[in-house]
């Protein structure tokens, strides 16, 4: 099977995923703010950020699996190099358990005074986490492997036992405890159909015993691996930093008006990235055997896909939050069109930045790109704090905002303009269709959500529909041009002539 069939039918049911989640996320955000009070309900959405800061101990070791493991595959020496790598990064991966143990054990001593009634649920968290930990392996080598419909599938089995147990133990009455162990559930399973579906279809890559660790090899492994590191840092920093600074600063019920007013965001933010994220392993075996030509091609095609898509979602959330939130939990969760919107184009740059950063990184970048998002985070945690204290809510997203603008988009578009040979004009020229008719899409998005907020079903759903009619109408163009192009013309045409075929009357030949 091709790399570009591998990564369709991966996102295929990726996002048939992304859909069920998103349909049962709104319901069950709901049942909980009504089962469990906005109080508990927030202490979780604020503890349960801690996590991510867990995640950095891992010091790039599994973080660099996919990557390297597909670069592996695509030399002339994979049959023999593919095993012991994943020996290796599994022997460092179980050393590392101690680290992270010791950590979880410092966080749940260290935890505030006023999250105390956060333990009962973060004690059993924080266990599973850590003897969860190694596991994680499993998924970072199907990701690596490109079998990304069998891992999409288990997240999506794992996610729907994991809910349903979050479910079952609210009714039941075991309070905001019963989120721990829904996630708990998810994790447990979502590994277990990885690590079947190795032995099962990917046995080759299995080492039969685990390599000893030479340190010259350790050491340059880290190496590699600390600038990912940093660059997890900066995730957190700009994904859970602002709902953590709103929690600490206005009280957890303010972060759940928050994560409301920003949950359609929350959702849709993945669509885009999915694109980008499954595509990194290919694009890391196209590097061993591609031209710089070629793999141009391929990464500005992945831009201006990710940004049609974040284009229509940005489009939606503009014209409809305000109509969604209160038609979801109320209108009194919903922070106004100010906050809304700058969470909106929030996301838009985001996809953009992220989606350069991805390419520049199929290209080795990892050290620039850490520090660059570093910056990035740095910038936006203290804009972000202190525009809470100054201006209120809007200075959460203002700080994101600031951190996108002024270091990380330029410094990912000046990088990739320089590992692919060309100059930032020639970079940017594929998109310049889609920026200016995206612009006009946004202004009138804009106009609508201030002139009407429904506030019932039809019109929130004519809301949508009209904005989604217009972003295809009015930008729908954009994706026949620049390289995008040889990838959709050739499925638009088969899908006209489909279609074209089945209208035919019977009698024709």
């Amino acid at each position: 099977m091709s790399r570009t069939r591998r990564y369709l039918r991966g996102m295929g049911v990726g996002y048939a995923y992304q859909l069920l989640t998103m349909g049962v996320g709104l319901f069950l955000t709901r049942f909980l703010l009504e089962r469990l009070g906005s109080e508990q309900y927030g202490l979780w959405l604020v503890g349960f950020q801690l996590l991510s800061w867990l995640l950095l101990l891992d010091v790039g070791v599994i973080a660099l699996v996919p990557r390297e493991l597909a670069s592996a595959t695509g030399r002339a020496d994979g049959p023999e190099a593919t095993p012991r790598l994943v020996g290796f990064t599994l022997r460092l991966a179980l050393m590392q358990s101690l680290l992270v143990g010791c950590a979880a054990l410092g966080l749940w001593w260290l935890l505030p005074s006023d999250w105390e009634a956060l333990r009962p649920a973060l004690g059993p968290t924080l266990l599973a986490f850590v003897l969860f930990y190694p596991l994680r392996m499993l998924s970072a080598l199907l990701e690596g492997l490109q079998d990304l419909a069998w891992l999409s599938g288990a997240q999506m089995v794992g996610w729907a036992a994991g809910t349903g147990t979050t479910v079952g133990l609210v009714l039941l009455g075991h309070g905001v405890v019963s989120l721990a162990w829904g996630w708990i559930v998810q994790q447990l399973l979502q590994a277990s159909l990885a690590g079947v579906r190795l032995v099962w279809r990917h046995r080759h890559v299995l080492p039969r015993r685990l390599p000893r660790l030479e340190r010259t090899e350790v050491l340059g492994w880290f190496r590699r691996g600390a600038w990912v590191t940093v660059n997890q840092l900066a995730t957190v920093l700009l994904t859970g930093t602002d709902l953590l600074l709103v929690g600490k600063l206005l009280g957890p019920e303010a972060a759940v008006a928050y994560a409301c007013t920003s949950k359609a965001v929350s959702i849709l933010i993945h669509q885009p990235r999915m694109l980008v994220n499954a595509a990194l392993p290919g694009l890391s075996q196209m590097r061993t055997g591609e031209s710089r030509e070629r793999l141009l091609q391929v990464c500005t095609s992945l831009v201006q896909a990710s940004l049609l898509v974040s284009g229509l979602l940005t489009t939606g959330v503009v014209a409809a939050n305000g109509a969604f939130v209160g038609l979801w939990v109320g209108p009194d969760k919903y922070l106004g069109f100010g906050v809304s919107g700058l969470i909106a184009l929030n996301m838009l740059l985001r996809h953009w930045s992220g989606a350069t950063a991805m390419a520049t990184f199929a290209f080795g970048d990892e050290r620039r790109i850490a520090l660059t998002a570093l910056a990035d985070g740095l910038v936006a945690l203290v804009v972000g704090a202190v525009g809470l204290q100054l201006l209120g809510f809007i200075g959460a997203p203002l700080g994101t905002l600031a951190g996108l603008v002024l270091v990380s988009l330029p410094g990912h578009l000046r990088a990739l303009a320089r590992h692919s040979g060309v100059s930032l004009g020639q970079l940017l020229q594929p998109l310049i269709p889609w920026f200016w008719r995206t612009g006009v899409v946004l202004v009138l998005a804009t106009t609508l959500s201030l002139a009407w907020a429904p506030d019932h079903l039809f019109g929130f759903i004519t809301v949508g529909v009209a904005a989604a009619l217009l972003y295809g109408l009015v930008v729908g163009p954009a994706a026949f041009v620049g390289p995008l192009e040889s990838y959709v013309r050739p499925r638009w045409n088969a899908l006209s002539a489909r279609l074209s075929f089945s209208n035919k009357p019977s009698g024709t030949v």
